[in-house]
């Protein structure tokens, strides 16, 4: 039996090979080369996206408990601060780095700061703090850090590193920019220190007042953090 080639429509599409009562499709040589080019850009493809996440690297710094945080208040009659003297937990903060120049760093690791820690050097003052911040119903601070500006690995002592932060604070977020001042102990401890001013307002809260109001506390807090971090 003769072989019956013949295109369909009579124009570039693909050959139909008949024989006997059955069809075969050959595509023409260009339709081929098109596939054989889409197979490898795809094969490309995957291989890039397989070495960019080969150049991320996990950094890792355990929070030690000598991280500390200290609030800054005034009155309209003198000025105030409440410390947590010390952390009580075993964290990590993990900066995700990768070979991007000048990319900012994402970051996973919180501070759970208990409001009942706080020191207010008055019990009157400590009491009232605590209220305000609604201790009983959101018994927890958090500060959650998402963003650094770069690694903090092999960084001297003075260097500036910026983190972006969510602070939730009487059931209320808000997210700040934080300059942190580096001091390095060794290659694999070193201290970051950081201050930001917070309102009472931005959570949604009113400063505490006393004596109907004679004395009342300004709605600006200075808020700051010292982390004291080992590389792991």
């Amino acid at each position: 039996m003769t072989p019956n080639l013949k295109n369909g429509s009579g124009t570039s599409g693909p050959f139909f090979l008949l024989i006997g009562q059955k069809q075969f499709t050959y595509f023409r040589p260009m339709k081929f080369k098109v596939c054989v080019w889409l197979s490898m850009l795809g094969c490309f493809l995957l291989f890039a996206g397989s070495t960019y996440k080969a150049s991320e690297k996990v950094e890792s710094w355990q929070v030690r408990t000598s991280s500390s945080l200290k609030v800054n208040g005034k009155t309209n009659i003198n000025s105030f601060n409440c410390v947590v003297g010390s952390y009580e937990r075993t964290d990590t903060i993990d900066l995700l780095t990768t070979q991007i120049a000048n990319a900012e760093i994402k970051t996973s690791g919180k501070l759970l700061i208990p409001i009942e820690r706080f020191d207010c050097h008055h019990k009157v003052m400590t009491r009232d703090l605590q209220k305000t911040l609604k201790h009983e119903q959101f018994p927890v601070m958090i500060i959650d850090f998402v963003r650094f500006s770069k690694s903090l690995e092999g960084l001297p002592t003075g260097s500036t590193v910026t983190a972006k932060a969510e602070i939730t604070l009487a059931g209320a977020k808000k997210n700040y920019v934080i300059d942190f001042h580096l001091r390095q102990y060794t290659t694999k401890q070193i201290e970051l220190t950081g201050t930001k001013p917070i309102l009472f307002s931005d959570f949604g809260m009113k400063p505490p007042s006393k004596l109907g109001g004679t004395i009342k506390v300004k709605n600006e807090l200075e808020v700051e953090i010292k982390l004291q971090l080992t590389r792991i």
